[in-house]
């Protein structure tokens, strides 16, 4: 049986036929173009799509954005213009099928775990490195989500007392030393290079032998190392899976093995293992349609 996976990006919405083995049919992918309702009826659109062609017993669909994890109420997507916004049961009614409705960083968590780097394990922690740090944590086959589902906001974690000033409104979040936004800002105030600069570029110049481009990737590695030794110790998961722009770089990946090194783990725990991320642009829709037919969706209205 094949169920349906929905990922509402920043610009996109991409969706596709997932199968139980987490291999993705049919993808499709379409542009955000315009406002709360019309992005609504975009997705419906794109689902009735799908439904017309084939028989889905499941619908899962993910956003950027917190999701209430008893009533599937999207509290807050600032990007679509959605606050307190019944995705699940709207859809569901619309559809006459129940609708799982989840953070997109929590399903790519999920999709890892299920079938990517992380499979095969009891717990996995999916850290995505780009403007910030996101993820998910799976703990003991159950994807954490606390209470508000704002479970596995990893970035911000405290860092650094005093540190620098995060868009949270704290100071010293681990995102602000450990992301790709961070690694360009610590670049420009070293004076790495005059004009625009990319977390790509330096990891690029590191690579090729610029002792000073070695020294900032060394900087972001070793902050990121700090926090995962972190995570590490409260959750003993079974791998950290790095993703996003900059984390699933395979260079940058042995960048932070080499900076764990350097940290002495617990005897019995034993080194922090760290992979990569496996299912790239389509973890989404995977982790969506899997958490659909796993954990059930919300019944119509």
């Amino acid at each position: 049986m094949l169920s349906l996976g929905i990922d509402i990006g920043g610009t996109k919405i991409a969706s596709g036929l997932v199968d139980a083995a987490g291999a993705v049919h049919e993808a499709r992918s379409h542009l955000v173009e315009g406002p709360a309702e019309t992005a609504f009826h975009q997705v419906l659109d794109l689902a009735r799509s799908h439904l017309a062609s084939y028989p889905i017993q499941h619908i899962g669909v993910v956003l950027p954005g917190g999701v209430d994890p008893k009533t599937r109420v999207v509290a807050s997507a600032p990007h679509l213009g959605w606050t307190d916004m019944p995705l699940a049961q709207r859809l569901g009614a619309e559809l006459n099928r129940g609708v799982h409705v989840e953070n997109d960083a929590n399903a790519a968590a999920w999709a890892e775990h299920r079938f990517g780097a992380g499979r095969g394990g009891d717990s996995t922690a999916l850290i995505t490195i780009g403007t910030g740090i996101g993820g998910g944590l799976v703990v003991d086959n159950r994807l954490l989500v606390g209470r508000h589902g704002l479970g596995g906001q990893l970035g911000h974690i405290p860092r650094v007392t005093g540190g620098h000033p995060c868009a949270c409104g704290a100071d010293g979040c681990w995102e602000q030393y450990a992301s790709g936004s961070a690694l360009r800002a610590e670049a420009r105030r070293r004076n790495w290079r005059p004009g625009p600069i990319t977390g790509e570029e330096v990891l690029s110049a590191a690579v090729h032998g610029d002792p000073a481009a070695v020294r900032l990737i060394e900087w972001v590695s070793g902050h990121l190392a700090h926090g995962l030794t972190t995570i590490a110790a409260f959750l003993d998961p079974g791998e950290v899976v790095l993703g996003g722009g900059l984390g699933s770089d395979k260079r940058f990946v042995e960048y932070v093995r080499a900076a764990l090194d350097a940290f002495h783990p617990s005897p019995s725990r034993g080194p922090v293992t760290v992979v990569g991320a496996e299912l790239g642009i389509h973890s989404g829709v995977i982790g969506a349609a899997d958490l659909a037919a796993t954990v059930g969706g919300s019944a119509p209205r």
